[in-house]
């Protein structure tokens, strides 16, 4: 996310006329890059400068490098907090505990509850907490100045949907047997000659709901950077002082509806793969 800082820096270039200066602020926001200097930096260009394989890239990129500290950040708070709960099986009198625990009963209430039973709701619940706090972490971390949203890379997004389609095929199998994928997906008493059809058009409608997840993620943790660039692109095309203190607030504005925009995306991937699971494990 562009963030009042970079947005004082865009103005600051663009009253110097610098728009090249200006574009290259922009794109390093909004794609991805590897990093140089530091000890990345030194592990890029010499241990990691040889492609795996001769095909896979493993020089360490921005992107990478959040979904580093993304993965970090969780484990140095539910791991503790797992510690602490374990040991207080009878409740916690710490805020901080009762924060998460609030946060891990509204995912268990809002989102596992509705669509799975019985004992299947604890086995359920990991893969969806992980799912949902690894990706609220994520958008909330590219608001914080310097870092950027990982999950507004389309390869991270459709890495998430993919983790998905690939638990609602084991699901599948496991609950209903390896024939699931064949007479599973197909709703019950249709005509014979009717069966194939409807068996492309269930299967094609599983294999696109990750694509519908990855777009729905990516796009919307997207707009708001290219909202904040129009803002301050508008400093650029009027060179008006008031015009970019206007664009400023604008770009603030938008930042702090992100703060709302990130946790509902979270919720909204997080639920609709739980509705896509908890479907595989309901035969037609």
């Amino acid at each position: 996310m562009i963030n009042p800082i970079s947005a004082i820096n865009l103005l600051m270039l663009s009253s110097s006329g610098g728009d090249d200066d200006v574009y290259e602020v922009v794109m390093h926001h909004l794609t991805d890059h590897v990093l140089e200097g530091g000890f990345i930096g030194w592990l890029n260009q010499n241990l990691l400068s040889i492609k795996l394989f001769g095909i896979f890239d493993m020089r360490i990129t921005k992107w990478v490098l959040m979904l580093w500290a993304v993965m970090f950040l969780c484990i140095i708070i539910f791991v503790p907090l797992a510690r602490t709960i374990t040991k207080n099986k009878y409740g916690s009198k710490s805020r901080w505990v009762n924060l998460w625990e609030f946060a891990i009963s509204f995912v268990h209430d809002e989102i596992v509850e509705p669509n799975f039973h019985g004992e299947t709701r604890k086995k359920m619940m990991p893969y969806f907490l992980t799912l949902f706090f690894f990706i609220a972490f994520a958008n909330y971390l590219g608001m914080v100045p310097g870092f950027s949203t990982a999950t507004g890379n389309l390869a991270v997004a459709g890495g998430l949907a993919l983790c998905t389609l690939f638990f609602i095929i084991v699901t599948g199998f496991v609950k209903h047997g390896p024939m699931w994928i064949v007479t599973g997906i197909v709703p019950g008493g249709i005509p014979l000659p009717l069966f194939p059809l409807l068996w492309v058009i269930e299967l094609m409608g599983i294999l696109i709901r990750p694509f519908s997840l990855t777009i729905r993620l990516f796009a919307n943790m997207t707009a708001g950077h290219i909202v904040i660039v129009v803002f301050l692109f508008l400093v650029m095309m009027f060179q008006n002082y008031w015009v970019g203190i206007g664009s400023v607030l604008g770009a603030f504005m938008i930042n702090m509806l992100e703060l709302l925009v990130a946790l509902i995306q979270a919720y909204i991937f997080t639920s609709l793969s739980a509705m896509y699971v908890g479907e595989a494990m309901s035969s037609h």
